[in-house]
């Protein structure tokens, strides 16, 4: 209780001392403790300067008592100066003037070199030591050793010492020494509590940054990375101990609709709420959290499937009369939920994929309910020799055996025409049932490379485990079959709604989200899906199948876990993608390519100190291309490093163009690519790229993410320490997006970390959510733990001042975005360098 008391004391002092310290001085600790301890020192001498004169005039000395007085006077101007003129070397020496002048005033009074108070010249060197550094205490001491040898000194040039008063002097001794003792004693523990409160402040952000790394932002539960290394520890508790526990995945049903109907921040609510009833229904031991979207992801440890299915039954009778308000509106929620029990030895991707297809089966029986994976419920279809199999119940009935020669021997899935006989019948009942069909066709990217790579058995094993993993994500009423190579087709009747059919896509992708093992190794695999819906005009069977293979080759132009639902108006169009990757290199040879500025401004002068170079693509034929579109074209072909290496040394010429023509210093930031990073000799190219351009090194910002540089941390470290040392600033660019590691980042050799714009986007809730809101914690953790690494801080994407008030409170360094300007051509960011030279700081409108 009394550590409670004192550091309440503490941080009340500390909040009154920050009254005369201003906005600018508290961002970085170094500066805000000068400033804190010159508001120390004039406390000291409040206290101590009003006793002492009393006790002097107690003793006779009137005139002490003034002088003692007149000083305490000017020294409690100190923390004035400091607050209306924002130097502390102004307050700081003010302060250590009217010191120094008491004592060696009192000294000379009191009878010189023997007085009480000549030891008290002490005190200005020492308090001079804690206010401004070595410097300043080693030449106060020079003053105050000087200033004895003069009061010493004088006697023997023929100037009379005043005589000493007539007092009890060993009283008037042990007065002086016992205060200075006192006084030097306050002074250090002053010290020591500002030290100790910025202490306390670093722990108290590091603790922050460590809650965040383990916690979802939106729900408070934990996050889908710590659940999973808490799962991998219960995974290793289990096989030792043979005590089973269980995964129970929750899908909050229809929240997509939610989302579209009440808007994000009602499916934000949603979210919490469900999080916060889950929370208040399992026990202290459970870990629950946030598996992703609107999934969640319950693990109960030593627990067996039965005891799981009774919990997940009362979640679910909770859930179901839940009521969320959002403006008036009520919004009621149900839950679907599949539970699967952990077997020894198999891995937790493969516990989660059971408590998956557990889920999927509860949702297709009609959601709200809650399913226990079986093993013999959702195999494939393949065919059996008589007498094999058995169990509860059998995926292979007689009516659904299958002859070895209508099935692919690979695969075990149908073959290609029975699939087409399937497909016949399946329109014939959507004809006379007015239902839906939906035809998916799904094709495995890179399927070549695995081959290549691995080997063809490897191939094999791949599709086989590909086709059984598409198999576990449909109904017993669904028809998968093994199209012909990497291709598959999944087959689903008796739709209600076209988006059912993309929903069941999406399913398959995010199945493949885990990775397959795959001859010893874990292979990640993507999948590109074509949906095709019937009935629909002019559209037969074969028909249906080009418009399936229509729009599977769409999605694989949009990238890789891809879907596309052919639509009435589809047309087989020119590959764009494939223009844009074969005009890369005509467009570097062409001056297609060309650069913008976007300024970045300084929080505390608002003026323009730096620009991040931006890449930008005029093409002849669709116009000005998004850098999302081609920069990833560019790193598939190579083409990266030259045009990499043109933007930097564009850049740099720039950047001496504008000092050439008299403008002021600025920095300039260059993105380097992934491809750029492992490229051997980066740092003697860029090095030879400054001097061809005569760009000094220290105005060369090479920005790097963070997931780039965690790949290979000690080759990257080298690369960037080589950098460094010739001068050349690195950053981090958009920190907070990826690995977000204090191990990591206390390891890199990096000056700057920009803070991404997902966070500053959260910020300027001010009056309505107040600072203590999550978001504006979250990005003060931030700027708190760059600053104390010795890193500054860069905000992007800063839009409306209600955000950038909350930056400069939480003392960011710089910032860019919209609200100052957006990415400019040259002669506009050389206008604007140009107006601020006499001009005002740049204060956003």
């Amino acid at each position: 209780m009394s550590d409670i008391r004192e550091r309440r004391w503490g941080g009340r002092y500390l909040d009154a001392a920050h009254l005369f310290v201003p906005v600018r001085l508290r961002q970085d600790a170094s500066v805000l403790a000068r400033a804190e301890n010159v508001v120390n020192a004039a406390l000291m001498a409040a206290t101590a300067g009003p006793l002492y004169a009393l006790a002097y005039r107690l003793l006779g000395l009137e005139l002490a008592a003034v002088e003692i007085l007149a000083c305490c006077v000017v020294m409690l101007m100190a923390p004035l100066v400091l607050r209306l003129s924002g130097s502390i070397a102004l307050a700081r020496e003010l302060f250590l003037c009217a010191l120094f002048f008491n004592f060696t005033w009192l000294t000379w009074h009191l009878g010189g070199i023997h007085a009480p108070t000549a030891s008290w010249l002490i005190t200005a060197p020492v308090v001079a030591m804690f206010l401004g550094g070595v410097a300043s205490g080693v030449s106060w001491l020079a003053m105050s050793c000087a200033a004895a040898a003069v009061i010493w000194g004088l006697p023997a040039f023929g100037r009379a010492v005043p005589p000493a008063p007539n007092l009890d002097m060993p009283l008037l001794h042990l007065i002086c020494n016992l205060g200075l003792y006192v006084v030097v004693l306050v002074f250090v523990l002053l010290f020591e509590l500002t030290k100790t409160e910025g202490f306390v402040k670093l722990q108290r952000a590091l603790s922050t940054i460590n809650e965040l790394a383990i916690r979802d932002e939106l729900t408070g539960s934990h996050n889908r990375r710590f659940l999973l290394g808490l799962i991998d520890r219960e995974k290793e508790r289990s096989d030792r101990n043979g005590r089973p526990f269980c995964l129970c995945l929750f899908d909050i049903d229809f929240f997509k609709r939610i989302n579209d109907n009440y808007g994000h921040a009602a499916g934000d609510l949603v979210l919490r709420s469900f999080a916060d009833a889950v929370q208040g229904q399992v026990r202290g031991t459970d870990a629950f959290g946030r598996y992703g979207g609107e999934e969640f992801l319950l693990m109960l440890p030593e627990t067996p499937a039965p005891d799981a299915v009774v919990l997940a039954e009362r979640v679910r009778r909770v859930i179901a009369g839940l009521r969320c308000h959002d403006n008036g509106s009520e919004i009621t929620l149900t839950v679907s939920v599949g539970v699967a029990e952990y077997r020894l030895g198999e891995a937790v991707a493969q516990a989660i994929g059971r408590a998956d297809e557990a889920l999927y089966v509860a949702k297709s029986l009609g959601r709200n309910r809650v399913h226990c994976h079986d093993d013999d419920e959702h195999l494939p279809v393949v065919a059996r020799p008589a007498g094999q199999g058995g169990g509860r119940r059998s995926a292979t009935s007689p009516a659904r055996l299958i002859d070895g020669a209508q099935c692919d021997q690979l695969t075990g899935l149908l073959n290609r025409n029975l699939l087409r006989d399937r497909l016949r019948h399946a329109m014939d009942r959507a004809n006379r049932n007015r239902r839906l069909v939906a035809l998916l066709l799904l094709n495995i990217n890179g399927f070549k490379e695995i081959n290549d790579e691995l080997g063809y058995e490897a191939g094999d094993d791949l599709l086989n485990q590909a086709g059984a993993a598409v198999r576990r994500c449909l109904r017993d009423s669904d028809t998968v079959a093994r199209w012909g190579g990497d291709e598959f087709i999944a087959l689903l009747e008796d739709l209600s709604f076209e988006s059912d059919a993309q929903v069941v896509a999406e399913k398959i992708l995010d199945r493949f989200g885990l990775p397959l093992n795959v001859a010893g190794r874990e292979c990640f695999v993507t999948l590109a899906v074509g949906v095709a819906l019937y009935p629909a005009a002019d559209c037969d069977l074969d028909a249906l199948l080009k418009r399936a293979d229509i729009a599977m080759r769409g999605a694989k132009r949009w990238g890789e876990n891809s879907v596309q639902v052919y639509s009435g108006d589809t047309v087989q169009p020119q590959s764009e993608r494939l223009a844009l990757k074969n005009g890369l290199r005509e467009a570097l040879v062409q001056g297609q390519l060309f650069l913008e500025y976007q300024p970045q401004i300084d929080l505390v002068t608002r003026r323009v100190v730096g620009v991040e170079a931006l890449l930008r693509w005029q093409h002849p034929v669709y116009g000005r291309v998004a850098p999302s579109r081609f920069i990833p074209l560019a790193e598939e072909t190579g083409m990266i490093v030259p045009i990499g290496d043109w933007a930097l040394r564009t850049a740099c010429l720039q950047n001496r163009a504008w000092r050439a023509a008299g403008l002021p210093e600025i920095k300039t930031a260059v993105n380097l690519s992934a491809r750029q990073l492992k490229e051997p000799g980066l740092p003697a190219r860029v090095l030879a790229i400054l001097g061809e351009t005569g760009m000094p090194a220290h105005c060369l910002d090479l920005e790097i993410t963070e997931g780039m540089l965690i790949e290979d941390l000690a080759g990257n470290c080298t690369v960037m320490n080589g950098l460094r040392q010739a001068g050349v600033v690195v950053s981090i660019d958009d920190f907070g997006t990826g690995y977000s590691s204090l191990n990591y980042l206390s390891e890199l050799p990096v000056d700057i970390l920009k803070m991404d714009g997902l966070f500053v986007r959260r910020l300027g809730a001010g009056a309505a959510a107040g600072k203590c809101g999550r978001s504006f914690a979250i990005a003060e953790a931030i700027v708190a733990m760059a600053h104390r690494l010795g890193m500054d801080v860069i905000a992007e994407a800063v839009e409306t001042p209600e955000q950038l008030a909350d930056l400069c409170a939480m003392g960011c360094d710089a910032a860019q975005g919209y609200l100052f300007a957006r990415p400019l051509p040259p002669g506009e960011v050389a206008a604007m360098l140009a107006g601020q030279v006499e001009a005002a700081p740049l204060i956003p409108a």
